[in-house]
């Protein structure tokens, strides 16, 4: 019996800024505000956009660690399908982290034409969950939308806030529950 962990890959998508941040301050829970290391990295052409964070579940009465991979989903993505098709770029998920960032006037359609896709490329639905960061003061109309959207989207959403931490790791684990249960049944 192996004691490496299984693996699965987790697409961070939606805002680059708010996923970047949002791994940034999973791994590092003494990082202060991720934004600045985020702003930093996401000026580069190819930024930083691969992060490991292992889970431990209970499956089957026995405590097993998951090693997920997240890996963030930015323009600098297209460059790949040179080489791979959008298919098999798609395929290699088995989780995903939609990045809603309240202020954009599309986000709706957005978030729900990338679930289209992802869900054209797959052949099925992924477990999936939606993270808003509410460190931004949010509006009750805003707050109200977004949970409109997670609705629609028939995602479970977690307002997050980047600069204490707060519901990041619950929102994770969340997440890393999801992927086992589906991927052990």
């Amino acid at each position: 019996m192996s004691s490496r962990p299984d693996t699965f890959r987790i697409l961070v998508a939606g805002d680059e800024e708010l996923g970047f941040c949002f791994c940034e301050k999973l791994l590092d829970k003494k990082l202060g505000d991720p934004r600045d290391v985020a702003k930093k990295s996401l000026e580069k052409s190819w930024p930083k956009d691969e992060w490991i964070k292992h889970s431990t579940i209970m499956r089957d009465g026995v405590i097993t660690t998951l090693e997920l991979d997240l890996e963030l989903h930015g323009a600098w993505v297209w460059e790949l399908y040179s080489a791979l098709e959008p298919r098999d770029y798609f395929r290699r998920f088995s989780g995903i982290i939609l990045c809603a960032d309240s202020t954009r006037a599309n986000l709706p359609s957005e978030l729900s034409n990338f679930m289209d896709s992802v869900n054209i490329h797959v052949g099925h639905l992924l477990p999936t969950i939606m993270i808003v960061d509410q460190s931004k003061r949010l509006a009750k109309r805003q707050t109200d939308a977004l949970r409109d959207i997670a609705k629609t989207l028939s995602v479970p959403i977690f307002f997050i806030n980047l600069n204490t931490g707060e519901n990041i790791d619950t929102a994770f684990k969340h997440l890393a529950d999801e992927i086992s249960n589906y991927a052990y049944g």
